[in-house]
């Protein structure tokens, strides 16, 4: 298929072999082939494609080895590398990408060390960075990276005080700061980025008090504030976000009166209010949000 410049293969098993005969298909610029059970040999194939320049290899256990001949993908400026074991060492052959803008290294078991090499990364505008266990002292490194708009540092058990480094950074407009046990203090700090449009705040135990400050960021277009252990007061303060178009405000108890006043935000086009314990009469407030999409 030679016509072919934009190309998902995953979750087809193909293997090294498989990539063999992809690696030959030298017009595609664009290249999704992850969790195929891809080793170093198969990165060896990948990194032939000189003429990629977005490349998700993510889920496919080609190690340190396999990342070193992806790092020599001079001309990638999309990388995906999610879920590969390559540690710090791997990390830092990646920061040696310097034409790079979006980088996805999740899962990676990089730590603060890895975390380091990759705040160098300076032109990068995107990065996900979560389940790396980079904790306060990583948070910190790549509260640095200024010119970063989107962040995703889920699951790093940053904390609050982590959270107060990453809230530093006034030129994102994305972030994910999901299940890093911020507590109320950490949502707090977080509320002060009146830049953010897009935020990811799940699972942080910030209860209605959190609820209230984030309910203050008036910018937010999109909101996940989903199992925070909100109740019908935080639904309450979230309600008066006129300005969001998309909520995820799941498994967070907010029962038949939190309905009600979710129903109200008739601005709201995405809905995710699941495992609520609203009931018959919940659902019949939600009914009365015409057009709008619910899941």
């Amino acid at each position: 298929m030679k016509q072919l410049t934009s190309l998902n293969i995953n979750y087809n098993n193909i293997g090294d072999e498989g990539v063999k005969l992809i690696s030959e298909m030298k017009q595609l610029t664009s290249l999704d082939i992850n969790y195929n059970n891809i080793g170093v040999e198969g990165a060896k194939y990948i990194s032939e494609m000189k003429q990629l320049t977005s490349l998700d290899i993510s889920d496919n256990n080609i190690g340190v080895e396999g990342v070193k001949l992806i790092s020599e993908m001079k001309q990638l400026t999309s990388l995906n590398i999610r879920i590969n074991e390559i540690g710090v060492e791997g990390a830092k052959y990646i920061s040696e990408m310097k034409q790079l803008t979006s980088l996805d290294i999740n899962c990676n078991n990089i730590g603060v060390e890895g975390a380091k090499y990759i705040s160098e990364m300076k032109q990068l505008t995107s990065l996900d960075i979560s389940w790396n266990n980079i904790g306060v002292e990583g948070a910190k490194l790549i509260s640095e990276m200024k010119q970063l708009t989107s962040l995703n540092i889920r699951r790093n058990e940053i904390g609050d005080e982590g959270a107060k480094y990453i809230s530093e950074m006034k030129q994102l407009t994305s972030l994910n700061i999901s299940d890093n046990n911020i507590g109320v203090e950490g949502a707090k700090l977080i509320s002060e980025m009146k830049q953010l449009t897009s935020l990811n705040i799940n699972w942080n135990e910030i209860g209605d008090e959190g609820a209230k400050y984030i309910s203050e960021m008036k910018q937010l277009t999109s909101l996940n504030i989903s199992w925070n252990k909100i109740g019908d007061e935080g639904a309450k303060y979230i309600s008066e976000m006129k300005q969001l178009t998309s909520l995820d405000i799941n498994w967070n108890k907010i029962g038949v009166e939190g309905a009600k006043l979710i129903s109200e935000m008739k601005q709201l086009t995405s809905l995710n209010i699941n495992d609520n314990n609203i009931g018959v009469e919940g659902a019949k407030y939600l009914s009365e949000m015409k057009r709008k999409t619910i899941y």
